[in-house]
Order: structure tokens, then C-alpha cells, then sequence
């Protein structure tokens, strides 16, 4: 007889049952939480421990070594998935070992969930007040800090390839947006303090919880919907504000991923910008880890593109001087909201393999592509390995999964994805729900994409790539527009999650290239042809040099293409501007801040 799955749940749901007189599941969940963060730092199940094995602190060769990354977490690659999974299943088995709370399973934060407002229209919620309330009272009256707000540092993180830059000493508590966690190096703290101290309740040095978070909220709101910030008219006297609905939020970005084509192209973004080089002349398609940046970075403190300052903040810098733990790699793991965001994209990529039958194995193959040759994304090449590995190692699913360890026949060795391929069969439980239908808690799998808002004009897709991370502190946004007869549009972003300072060595400079591509299907080809696309980025303070040259290189793109485009100059046919023939051939602009291609 096969044995009662468990069952993973919506934090919010379980919120909900709190709240009706149900708080059994929540207090046992706030306890075990409470309880592994009190853990002296070095005991394996301490929240510290469990936090520290994402980024920092770094261990191995990547502890002095900038061209490693010193962290354990996989990005870029197809373990992506199958890593974190193994890291959720780790930290809730240290849940399950506080007494009486064996029982205990880790919720996720369903980011699709939505709230009915007395018109009867639905909105997104946001982060569940429960992961952001300063205390939580036990139905006995019992108040303590709320546990899945924040974590404070037992001990100090040491970064010594950074130079002390993103060092955080001992006391340190994780922040979200709008506030800064950057205090490394006096002058971090400096511009740390003085964008914090805009939040603080009038008169006092206290931080204002209820303004942050609904600061908070706004942002994540807008990355959900994307909707934020971007006039529904065009204004001739500031050009460069882009019109219309912001195209790619986190919600289309979800489900657009259920139907990419394999688990290599779903697993990554390395693999799927591979599947969506013009060269191919594939459909394009999503991974499931560009939305999980998304959110990383909504929480970690990066506006949402068009969204260059928020009306509601009394800090007019809050873009650039948000500096939230979540936002980069080296802390994101070490706050707790880390952790309710991962249970979501793990069910998600469960959807994924009930969709494609793919719940007991996961094939790497990639159609079209030869079976002998390394795809993108099966190994480290052109980014920072993690512990363990090497850059051109060919990894697959029964690569070692460090630092997770399972007893076999009396003998200890790492986990393999291979292990966790079938979370009902091989890990015992299962998710609540199979839905990104808002507030639909139905059992049955709904897994229909979403159609796009406007009629389908074009195939084509502007493709970006050539643009070296290493050269960017912290994690940015790139976002793409398209100016059409003076209007500017907004084509949609690609989050990139990175670590604060990514290079020490000049050999990182040739790696780390980030790729993106935008589909145009609202656009005609007409109107395509009359485009003007330009590239920006957004990100921390301190990169405002690397980012003027995209503004250059802009610029230095629009001048190449309207001298192409001028009455009688021949080079008008060989840049695919919608005529005869022409219209086949990729439209290619070159700078030295990166490549764009319309195909």
C-alpha cells in the first residue's frame, strides 16, 4: 500500500486557516522556525549553516579565487532545479527534527495568489503579511518576532574575494526593499544609512514596517503584473518614457515557461538563451529560472523596469539605493522569505514535468541538437562554477548535488538529481496545488498558457547578447525598447541575479555574457522595419559609469541604422527592412557594449 504523501502548502492558505481558527500547522511552522535559528552557527541544522550554503560564507577554491563562485547554489545550468530541490528538502528535514514538529512541512509563497476587493475585481497580494509582520502571537497570547521576517547574523560573514565590499558583521540583520544591507566598507554604510534613515517613523530612529512594506509590496506587485509606472500616453516632452503595459511580468513569465520545449531549455537561462539564438529560428521560449530572478530582485531591491522611482517613497534614490539581502546571491539564501520563494519555483517545476510526463525521469536531450555535443548550460563554461566543479565539466543528472548528503545501503554520498527527479515517489510528498489561476485551490492541473493581450502580428524576436556581467556589481535588470515613429515602447526585461562584485581577476572579463530575446509579435512588420531598438540598464549605485555606455552605444545603433535607412543608400537592403527578400535577412546593430539582431 503506498504510503500518505505529505503535502506542501500555500503559506498563505495556511495563514488563512490561522486566522479561521485553525492555527495548529502555522504554530508548529513558527516554532520549528524560531527554534533552527537559535542554533549555535556551526550545528548542521542552524538556520546559518543551512543559509550559508547558497552564497556566502565561501568556501573552496571560489574563498579566494574571483573566477569561482564561493557558494554552493547551481545557476545557469541544468542544475538549477534539481539543486534547489535538494536544498529545500535539506532545510525542511531540519524543520522536522525540532521536537513536536515533526510534522512540519515547507509552505510556499503562491506569487500568482490573488485577493477579491469589494468591486469584486482581483488583485495580486503580494508578500503574505505573514512573511512580513514584525511579531506573531500564539493562540495561547504568546508574542515573539515574527521568525520569517528576518534573520540576524550570529556571526560575521568575511568576503575576501570582495575585498570587504559585501562583508556584514556579526548583529547584521537581512533587509528587503526599500532598505540597503549593504555596510561592507564605511562609505557603504554611509549611503546605507541615509537611504534608510528616509524610512524611519518621524522623529525617531526606527524603521516604519507598515511604509516598507507596502513599498515592498508595490514592487513585487509590479514585477507580478507588470504594469507599473508606464504612461498609457506618449508625452513629447520627455521621449524616453516608453508607453503601454510593461510586456514579460512574472506571471506571464511562469506560465510562458510550462511550455518550453525540453527540461535543458526549461532548467536554465544559459540553455534557453541558447534555444533562442535567431540562428535556429526557433519558437522562443522561457526557463523557469529568468521569473524566479524576477523575484529575487523585487524583494532584493531592483525597481521594475519602467519604474524608475516610486511616486509613494519619501527617498527619491530608492532604484539605486535599495540594497536588499535577497537581491544578490551572496545573502539571498540567509533571509527566510529565501526559502518560501524556492517551495514555489520547485512547484512550479513540478507543473512543468506533470505537463510533459517527465515526473520519473528528466531527459537532457534537446531537439535538434546533436547528441554528441555539449549544449549550453550542461556545463559551467563562460561562468563561475560552484564548490565542486570545474568550468567545462559535463554535468548531468547524476552529478553530485554538494553539499547534500543520503545513506545508501549503510553508505553516505551526495544527493544526484537522479534522487529527486519524482518528489511524490522518492521524497514522499507532493504540493497543494497545481494552479497559477489566482485564488483557484483546486487539486486538478490547470497548465494552460497564456495567450498574448495583443493580436499576433510578427514572428520576429530582437535578440540581445554580449554583455559582460563581470563588469557590473551587483544584480541589474536589462530591459529592451522600440522607438516607432517617435513613440518609445516597452519590450519587456530579463532579470539577472549576480553577486556583488563579480570579478577580481582579468580572466572573468571574456566570461560571464548575458543574453536575452524579446518577442515582437505586437508589432507589424512595417512597423518593425521603422524601429528603433535600444537597450537599458538598471541597477545598484556605484555603476553608473559601465551603465552611460549603454546610452552611448544606443545612440551610436540609431545613427548606423537611420544612415542605412537613408533615400539611396544601398545598405538599405541588406538590413532586412521589411521589402522583397530583404525581410529574411537579420537585422544586425553592433556596439562595444553589446550585439542586438532582429530575426
Amino acid at each position: 500500500m503506498k504510503p500518505t504523501l505529505k503535502v506542501r502548502r500555500s503559506i498563505q492558505n495556511i495563514y488563512n486557516d490561522f486566522n479561521n481558527g485553525k492555527p495548529e500547522e502555522l504554530e508548529k511552522l513558527m516554532v520549528a522556525w524560531q527554534f533552527i535559528k537559535a542554533l549555535p552557527a556551526d550545528n548542521p541544522n542552524s538556520f546559518m549553516t543551512l543559509g550559508g550554503f547558497h552564497g556566502e560564507p565561501f568556501v573552496g577554491r571560489g574563498a579566494y579565487d574571483g573566477s569561482y563562485w564561493g557558494g554552493y547554489c547551481n545557476h545557469g545550468n541544468i542544475l538549477f532545479p534539481t539543486w534547489h530541490r535538494a536544498y529545500l528538502h535539506k532545510l525542511e528535514k531540519a524543520l522536522q527534527s525540532v521536537p513536536g514538529c515533526e510534522s512540519v512541512m515547507l509552505p510556499y509563497w503562491d506569487q500568482t495568489y490573488k485577493i477579491t476587493k469589494p468591486d469584486g475585481s482581483k488583485v495580486f497580494l503580494g508578500v503574505p503579511p505573514i512573511l512580513t509582520d514584525e511579531y506573531f502571537t500564539f493562540s495561547n497570547n504568546v508574542t515573539i518576532p515574527n521568525p520569517l521576517k528576518s534573520f540576524v547574523l550570529p556571526v560575521a560573514l568575511h568576503d575576501y574575494v570582495e575585498v570587504s565590499s559585501y562583508s556584514k558583521p556579526q548583529g547584521y540583520e537581512t533587509v528587503r526593499y526599500p532598505l540597503s544591507g549593504l555596510v561592507g566598507r564605511p562609505t557603504d554604510r554611509a549611503a546605507a544609512e541615509l537611504n534608510n534613515s528616509a524610512y524611519y517613523i518621524p522623529g525617531t530612529n526606527t524603521i516604519n514596517v507598515k511604509l516598507t512594506t507596502q513599498l515592498l509590496n508595490d514592487n513585487v506587485i509590479g514585477w507580478l503584473g507588470g504594469t507599473v509606472e508606464i504612461p498609457d500616453q506618449f508625452n513629447p516632452d520627455n521621449p524616453f518614457t516608453p508607453v503601454g503595459k510593461f510586456r514579460g511580468g512574472v506571471y506571464d513569465s511562469y506560465k510562458k515557461s510550462l511550455d518550453a520545449p525540453c527540461y535543458t531549455v526549461f532548467s536554465n537561462n544559459t540553455s534557453r538563451s541558447e534555444w533562442n539564438d535567431p540562428k535556429y529560428n526557433n519558437v522562443n521560449a522561457q526557463s523557469l529560472e529568468s521569473p524566479h530572478g524576477s523575484i529575487h530582485l523585487s524583494v532584493g531591491g531592483v525597481n521594475m523596469p519602467g519604474q524608475d522611482a516610486n511616486p509613494n517613497s519619501p527617498n527619491p534614490n530608492v532604484p539605486s539605493n535599495a540594497n536588499g539581502d535577497m537581491g544578490e546571491n551572496e545573502t539571498a539564501g540567509l533571509d527566510p522569505i529565501f526559502f518560501f520563494h524556492h517551495c514555489n519555483v520547485d512547484r512550479i517545476f513540478w507543473m512543468w514535468q506533470k505537463k510533459h510526463n517527465s515526473t520519473t525521469n528528466l531527459d537532457l536531450s534537446v531537439p535538434g541538437f546533436p547528441a554528441d555535443q555539449q549544449y549550453p548550460g550542461t556545463n559551467n563554461e563562460g561562468q563561475q562554477p560552484p564548490v565542486g566543479y570545474e568550468p567545462g565539466e559535463q554535468l548531468t543528472m547524476d552529478s553530485p548535488l554538494f553539499p547534500f548528503k543520503l545513506v545508501e545501503n549503510g553508505q553516505e554520498r551526495y544527493y544526484r538529481s537522479s534522487d529527486v527527479f519524482d518528489i511524490e515517489n522518492q521524497l514522499g510528498f507532493t504540493y497543494e496545488s497545481l494552479s497559477l489561476d489566482d485564488t483557484d485551490q483546486a487539486s486538478e492541473l490547470k497548465l494552460q498558457a497564456s495567450a498574448p493581450q495583443e493580436e499576433h502580428k510578427s514572428d520576429k524576436v530582437l535578440t540581445i547578447n554580449g554583455i559582460n556581467r563581470a563588469k557590473i556589481n551587483g544584480s541589474f535588470v536589462l530591459s529592451a525598447y522600440a522607438t516607432i515613429d517617435g513613440v518609445r515602447h516597452f519590450l519587456g526585461a530579463e532579470p539577472v541575479l549576480s553577486r556583488w562584485r563579480v570579478v577580481v581577476c582579468k580572466n572573468c572579463l571574456t566570461h560571464l555574457e548575458v543574453s536575452a530575446s524579446f518577442t515582437l509579435y505586437q508589432f507589424t512588420e512595417d512597423e518593425i522595419a521603422r524601429a528603433i531598438f535600444d537597450v537599458q540598464i538598471n541597477g545598484r549605485s556605484g555603476n553608473e559609469a559601465e551603465f552611460a555606455k549603454f546610452t552611448v552605444a544606443n545612440q551610436a545603433n540609431a545613427n548606423k541604422l537611420l544612415t542605412a535607412r537613408a533615400p539611396g543608400n544601398m545598405m538599405l537592403m541588406a538590413d532586412s527592412l521589411g521589402k522583397g527578400l530583404a525581410a529574411e535577412a537579420p537585422m544586425l546593430m553592433n556596439s562595444s557594449a553589446f550585439n542586438m539582431q532582429v530575426s
